[in-house]
């Protein structure tokens, strides 16, 4: 397997707000994360940030979140939209789409997360794109009495980013 040297990580607040580089220092990481963005907002950008970085080994997309916030369910087609433009764009690179989390927002139905996260490991396989489920690693995390989120169910923990950071170690070093 090819090493991942450069990795372009795109999404919203829960990838900003990380240091990726502090946790992941041998190899360049891109951080691409705006806080408050959409589905929608990364389907109108994700172009103009391809062309701006260049050429990377991979990419990891973490996005959903402030749809679910703003009761928004609606954005599968624009996430795939997003892999299709990635794939054309960088064709030879590993793509992964991060699982939506076990996010605690009283308004959603129990199955609403996992439903959710079926079609995007679907929309991913069709997009010759990664699935990594996050959702699952969380939700061991949480049955051990970790605190992986803050107390607004969404943000993370440092807990919680080392959860996530481990999926995607094991992703990054693992054969495609």
């Amino acid at each position: 397997m090819k090493k991942t040297e450069t990795l372009l990580l795109l999404g919203d607040s829960l990838v900003e707000f990380f240091d990726w580089q502090a946790r992941f220092t041998e190899m360049t990481m891109i951080n691409r994360g705006m806080a408050g963005e959409r589905v929608r907002g990364l389907l109108d950008r994700v172009s103009g940030e391809l062309a701006a970085v260049g050429k990377v080994d991979a990419v990891v997309i973490m996005s959903g979140a402030n749809n679910l916030a703003v009761e928004d369910y609606a954005f599968l087609r624009d996430y795939e939209a997003i892999l299709q433009r990635v794939r054309q764009a960088l064709p030879a690179a590993r793509i992964a789409v991060i699982s939506l989390l076990p996010f605690r927002m009283p308004w959603l139905a129990a199955d609403t997360i996992p439903r959710l996260n079926a079609s995007l490991r679907s929309i991913a396989g069709l997009a010759y794109a990664d699935y990594l489920d996050v959702y699952d690693a969380f939700a061991a995390a949480d049955r051990a009495g970790k605190i992986c989120f803050l107390p607004d169910g969404v943000h993370l923990t440092g807990r919680g980013y080392e959860t996530w950071a481990l999926v995607l170690d094991a992703y990054l070093y693992t054969a495609s």
